[in-house]
């Protein structure tokens, strides 16, 4: 079954080869000649989304995303019950769930809704608590880099012998309370990204710049969801693996929230 859905892709445009996409989350100078918080551009594009309830042939090595069970936390509601049990049975679950794990280590969390009182006038990254709206940009978190400086800056006494190992940047993704009807998460088949479709962009925050993608649209990019994903489901997608001979590569593993066009 498959569903249309609206997602916004970066827009190629001949500044970029000359000056490196970017996008400032943070106050600028008032006495800074550039003004500019981006210099990003955005094409609006109709996709269908398939569901892949049921098949089982869509996993993370073959094709980049994969869905789990990972029942309970109807409710986070607060900082401590994340990082002391929720994060936790996360850890535990993709040690079970990835092939050859070693070091398993979350990096980052986050809580998103639709509702419209989770909009803030400002997002404050360093607060971790603050809920986010949907994305609905086609996006991959994390580039290579930016996976290389966390394994460093987490593990500076061991980071050399991580790295010789095999490192994947693993996403989880689930609804706590209810089935998930609109503003599903919509997760491109790694095995159908260019190179080119991949834009490299800067993110310029208070004290830190972090690397990743935007997408091009490109029409052989094949997208999929889980319709009616429940709480006790997970999704998990990848952002980096460093093993070069799997059948989804990394970098090829694009998302994005969507609204859904039923009908």
């Amino acid at each position: 079954m498959s569903e249309n859905a609206s997602i916004l892709f970066i827009k190629w445009i001949p500044l970029y080869e000359r000056e490196r996409p970017f996008q400032i989350f943070m106050d600028l100078l008032p006495n800074a000649q550039d003004q500019r918080r981006t210099n990003l551009l955005w094409e609006e594009k109709t996709v269908h989304v398939e569901d892949f309830r049921n098949q089982v042939e869509y996993q993370l090595d073959s094709h980049g995303f994969t869905a789990c069970h990972l029942p309970g936390f109807a409710e986070l509601p607060d900082e401590s019950t994340i990082k002391e049990k929720y994060l936790p049975a996360v850890r535990g679950m993709l040690e079970r769930e990835l092939d050859s794990v070693g070091t398993v280590f979350i990096f980052d969390w986050r809580i998103r809704s639709s509702r419209r009182d989770a909009k803030a006038e400002r997002v404050n990254f360093s607060d971790q608590s603050q809920p986010l709206l949907p994305s609905n940009y086609a996006h991959i978190d994390t580039a290579p880099i930016s996976v290389i400086q966390r394994i460093q800056n987490s593990f500076p006494n061991d980071a050399s012998r991580i790295l010789r190992q095999r490192v994947r940047a693993v996403n989880v993704w689930k609804p706590l309370c209810n089935p998930v009807h609109d503003w599903a998460l919509a997760m491109c088949d790694g095995t159908t990204v260019k190179p080119g479709d991949l834009v490299e962009t800067d993110s310029i925050r208070q004290g830190s710049i972090s690397t990743n993608y935007y997408v091009k649209y490109n029409k052989d990019q094949k997208w999929y969801f889980l319709k009616n994903q429940s709480p006790d489901e997970a999704l998990l997608f990848k952002h980096f693996d460093s093993e070069p001979e799997v059948k989804a590569p990394s970098l090829n593993m694009p998302a994005a929230r969507r609204k859904l066009r039923h009908g």
